[in-house]
């Protein structure tokens, strides 16, 4: 059997949202046709019986409205993203005592026109978190996080053991870690690719014995001929 035919975990990135904006948990108007691109590409798998998961973020079901407006996810708040401004300005806020480097405010001023800059710095946010220094009082920790992610798992794997592939529309940091953790790749490339997701992008693996194997990381072919691909 060819490959695109096992059954298998496909991991979504919503379409760009409104960054910058007051709320930025909405799909602008390119990521309503980002998602539109991405259930054209899946259009296939979502049409045979596939399972359809999301987030509970308003991101997270226009993203699934627009790519399969005919179907209804199964809403999992563990597949609820962090939040990227909490740990920021927690990072901003313990920055000396960290030995965080602190962008110039101009950057957090206008995250859109500063976006890679504010790309590169992320990961060392991320890492502080991770390792425990960094602490915000309004998110958990980043044990309770990665628990939080990797809670669906199990029933994924009975999904696809049962012949039925798994759809998850979610964000970059989860996409992230359940990248990182399925296949063993560890912390470092998960901050990487945190920071690296384009939007409505495509990742798939595939389970391998006890662990996952991955077929496609961060894809945005469906994104490129339209001159549809973001980062944020």
């Amino acid at each position: 059997m060819d490959a695109k035919h096992y059954p298998r975990l496909v991991l979504v990135r919503h379409g760009q949202a409104s960054l910058g904006k007051a709320d930025y948990d909405r799909l602008s108007d390119l990521g309503q046709r980002q998602a539109g691109q991405t259930g054209q590409r899946l259009a296939s798998l979502l049409a045979s019986e596939s399972a359809l998961w999301s987030g509970t973020h308003r991101r997270h079901h226009q993203t699934v409205a627009s790519m399969a407006p005919d179907l209804e996810a199964r809403v999992d708040s563990g597949l609820d993203e962090f939040s990227t401004f909490g740990l920021i300005r927690a990072a901003i806020m313990q920055s000396e005592e960290l030995g965080l480097r602190r962008p110039d405010d101009a950057l957090l001023a206008d995250p859109r026109t500063h976006l890679q800059r504010l790309l590169e710095w992320f990961p060392e946010v991320l890492g502080a978190w991770q390792d425990g220094r960094l602490v915000a009082d309004d998110i958990d920790p980043w044990p309770a996080f990665r628990q939080q992610v990797l809670s669906p798992v199990t029933h994924w794997k009975e999904s696809i053991a049962a012949g039925r592939s798994v759809v998850v529309v979610s964000s970059a940091g989860v996409i992230s870690t359940l990248v990182a953790e399925l296949t063993g790749s560890g912390l470092e490339s998960q901050r990487r690719l945190a920071v690296a997701m384009y939007n409505a992008s495509v990742s798939e693996l595939y389970p391998d014995g006890d662990g996952w194997r991955l077929g496609v990381l961060n894809c945005i072919e469906h994104l490129e001929a339209e001159g549809l691909a973001t980062l944020a």
